[in-house]
């Protein structure tokens, strides 16, 4: 942008540097209190034997290392590799029985393909085969980023493998030098890059106890409000990570609560898809492939894009699409308003963290749902089936959303043994999607104001939808690409059910209430047709003043916009604040209407799929 600095340009300026006062001090204080008691940080006996699992794995590689020079009758006097963590354990967010990722680092004569997977006897997953305390081995080579996933002493790590184009390492080997990319091919960066990051997200933000504690607070929300699975299009915790330091980075000297504060009134106002950077992208002449949206290249489809600061810079968030990012930036408005709430407390008021940290109520708030039902023969093959399956519900979900509002929710859910849903006691795991109908948008128009903020305009015409909809075909689509999987074995089955909400396992609905308003729900199979037509709807009036952000005035405005305390509401997702009984009898009064229009005078509509070999 013209006239303008690359800081500036890339937002990289503090908007308030401005002391803590005691408040937001004491209000940290209270935070962490709320946190430890969710329990959300390990026990120093976790600690411990996480610190002992690490070097008993480091031992074994060393001799892993050696074992391969062996073979390939190499010299084994200054044979070694390196073992890093990276992730949540690197970070210090960790919390009880969270996966270490740890990363290996060998010379390269150690190669992934055929030293580092494998069945033979120098292989290191073999030799992992062959470890006390080594269970669940899952090797995943053919993954975006290569790994072995295993347990050790209860432990469960997350294995990468880099080999670099040295002969021999040193004893010290910095991550951060670029050169270690050189003659690496893009799996190994990568890999790479997972420590790469890291290390570069804690040497930016100013205060790591700060960006600790708010970066742990927003993990937990994500959880809670079904958000957080970089795999289903949602947050993971790279994202979140980089995306909590650039708060940091905006507010250098703020309190991990006011940090927190900020992090959803910042991304309410957002302006996806300008890019959220921590750092100017760095280019340092190695060929690898970065981050460019100029219009004609992939990265300029990026709906949500949060850039690693590390060379090569990415895109973190390239797995969201439109449906999740309509549900992420609608938990963040959620949350920003009650935060912008809790800003104006005054007087030494006590915030009330359980209201920001609430769980969603998914599995009340849909009107229907899709069931993904993943089953085997064992529990062994059972999850190598989901592995592969889960990965593939983004492509569900984006043959869906062309038709109705789609919600995905990323935890997979298990029957419990008693409550099998057939006579088949197989192992199996349940996945849902929340779809309701999709209202058209209105069409509008903004331009940009010399002071930096945004003009909206008035609403413009309405793009209606298709008048009819189909998830027979989308839905059938997904099941024969997913059962096509050149690796599935007999016995492997996938199974897609379209279910109302009446007819969820009751064993979803932990709420006793909302157990007992389910079953008095009157019984509908599934969809029928016509109450998923798409209908013309009038454009809501625009009643929220758009916020600029593509200059650096109209960013620090985004900032400072923060007056407006909003009203209580029973729409949307604070609808589920309310008591549980009037709740329900707010959503059975809008479906009543919807009900009698077709409950007797259309047939069910059904669809099941099943597959298997």
């Amino acid at each position: 942008m013209a006239g303008q600095s690359l800081e500036d340009v890339y937002l990289l300026r503090p908007l308030n540097d401005a002391l803590p006062t005691a408040e937001e001090k004491r209000r940290s204080r209270e935070l962490e209190e709320f946190l430890r008691t969710s329990g959300l940080y390990e026990a120093v006996d976790e600690g411990i034997l996480r610190e002992e699992v690490l070097g008993l794995f480091n031992e074994l590689v060393q001799t892993w290392v050696k074992g391969v020079c062996r073979k390939k009758n190499l010299s084994v006097e200054d044979a070694r590799a390196h073992v890093y963590t990276f992730g949540s354990y690197r970070l210090g967010v960790h919390g009880p029985g969270t996966d270490m990722d740890t990363l290996v680092v060998g010379p390269r004569y150690v190669q992934r393909d055929t030293d580092f997977f494998g069945n033979e006897k120098h292989c290191l997953q073999y030799v992992l085969s062959q470890t006390p305390d080594v269970s669940d081995i899952q090797p995943v080579p053919d993954a975006f980023v290569p790994m072995i996933g295993i347990k050790y002493k209860g432990v469960q790590m997350d294995i990468l493998y880099a080999s670099l184009a040295m002969i021999t390492l040193p004893e010290q080997l910095d991550l951060s030098n670029h050169a270690v990319l050189r003659g690496c091919d893009e799996a190994t960066v990568r890999s790479l890059n997972g420590c790469r990051v890291t290390d570069t997200l804690l040497r930016l933000v100013p205060n790591q106890d700060v960006f600790r504690l708010a970066l742990r607070a927003v993990k937990h929300w994500a959880s809670l409000r079904g958000i957080s699975s970089n795999v289903t299009g949602y947050l993971g915790g790279v994202n979140l990570a980089i995306m909590v330091a650039k708060i940091c980075q905006l507010y250098p000297r703020a309190e991990a609560s006011t940090v927190l504060l900020k992090f959803f009134i910042l991304l309410k106002a957002w302006p996806w898809p300008r890019a959220i950077h921590l750092r100017v992208p760095e280019d340092h002449s190695l060929g690898l492939p970065v981050w460019d949206p100029r219009p004609g290249t992939r990265d300029s489809l990026a709906l949500m894009p949060v850039i690693t600061p590390a060379y090569p810079a990415m895109n973190s968030l390239y797995n969201v699409q439109r449906s999740t990012l309509e549900v992420m930036t609608a938990e963040f408005a959620a949350a920003a308003d009650i935060c912008t709430t809790f800003l104006h407390y005054r007087g030494g008021q006590s915030i009330d963290w359980s209201r920001l940290f609430t769980p969603v109520p998914f599995f009340t708030q849909h009107t229907f749902y899709i069931q993904v039902e993943v089953s085997a023969d064992n529990d062994r093959d059972l999850v190598l089936w989901d592995g592969w399956v889960s990965s593939r519900i983004r492509r569900l979900v984006r043959n869906l959303e062309d038709h109705v509002r789609v919600r995905p929710f990323p935890k997979p859910q298990r029957p419990p043994v008693a409550k099998e849903v057939d006579a088949d006691s197989r192992p199996r795991l349940l996945y849902y999607i929340g779809i309701d109908k999709r209202v058209a948008p209105a069409v509008t128009s903004q331009s940009l104001l010399p002071n930096g903020q945004l003009q909206q305009s008035a609403p413009g015409a309405v793009v209606a939808p298709a008048s009819k909809v189909d998830l027979k075909q989308p839905c059938m689509l997904f099941v024969t690409e997913v059962t096509a999987w050149a690796a599935k074995r007999p016995g492997m089955e996938l199974r897609v059910n379209v279910l109302r909400r009446a007819n969820l396992p009751s064993w979803l609905l932990v709420d006793p209430a909302l157990q007992q308003a389910a079953q008095q729900e009157q019984a509908a199979t599934v969809i029928p047709a016509s109450l998923l037509q798409e209908q013309r709807q009038p454009a809501d009036k625009d009643v929220g003043s758009a916020i600029g952000a593509s200059s650096v005035q109209g960013a620090r405005r985004m900032a400072a916009d923060e007056r407006a305390v909003p009203a209580e509401s029973t729409h949307g997702p604070d609808r589920h604040q309310l008591p549980a009984a009037k709740r329900m009898r707010v959503e059975r009064a809008e479906q009543v209407g919807r009900v009698r229009g077709w409950l007797g005078t259309v047939g069910p509509w059904v669809l099941m799929c099943m597959t298997g070999f």
